[in-house]
């Protein structure tokens, strides 16, 4: 499972590279997410977002974006935890629990 904004990261990660390789590698990312369940950013997953980055923000911390986003997604979904090789972020998000690879 993944999110929107996994999706878009995927995608973004080939945008550099020369058309011929881009396309090759869209596809790739494209076959990788079909079988997936990627959740949607809703209104609820933003509305989680604001509240998480207010709250890390009183803590004189930050979140980036993306990561922000993410997390508030899988929130906003029941989950509870976030499997990634970048936690830094992910572990100023009050509720997520961070797994790594």
């Amino acid at each position: 499972m993944t999110t929107e904004v996994g999706a878009f990261e995927l995608y973004l990660g080939v945008e550099h590279l020369g058309a011929r390789r881009r396309e090759r590698e869209r596809g790739r990312v494209k076959s990788l997410l079909e079988p997936m369940d990627v959740l949607p950013l809703e209104r609820r997953g933003a509305i989680r977002a604001a509240e998480i980055a207010g709250e890390v923000r009183r803590r004189g911390r930050s979140v980036g974006l993306a990561d922000l986003l993410t997390a508030a997604i899988a929130l906003g979904h029941g989950g509870d935890t976030i499997v990634t090789r970048d936690v830094e972020d992910f572990r100023r998000v009050p509720g997520i629990r961070v797994e790594t690879y």
